[in-house]
């Protein structure tokens, strides 16, 4: 019985999860696909980004390729590179 851990802060609604779906993370890397519909622009802009980051070099890390066929895109880099590029757009 010593082995007894004592909750210090009744659960509620409000600091308690029911359902799994209710649980929010921030991804590290999106596929560019996702960036589009997080972003609410095309497919065509984010690639054009992308080439444009780049071309640019000032961009190390925005992107990796673990497969061939797949690119994923580095979330927080990618939001700097768009306020570098237009500080209304976010």
């Amino acid at each position: 019985m010593s082995n007894v851990q004592r909750i210090y802060e009744e659960p509620t609604l409000q600091n308690s999860l029911l359902k799994p779906e209710a649980v929010s993370t921030r991804p590290v890397y999106v596929s560019k696909k996702v960036a589009a519909e997080m972003f609410s622009v095309s497919k065509s802009t984010i690639y054009q980004w992308c080439k444009t980051a780049e071309e640019s070099g000032e961009w190390p890390g925005l992107s990796i390729r673990p497969s061939s066929s797949i690119t994923l895109l580095h979330l927080d880099t990618l939001e700097k590179f768009i306020i570098s590029k237009n500080k209304s757009f976010l």
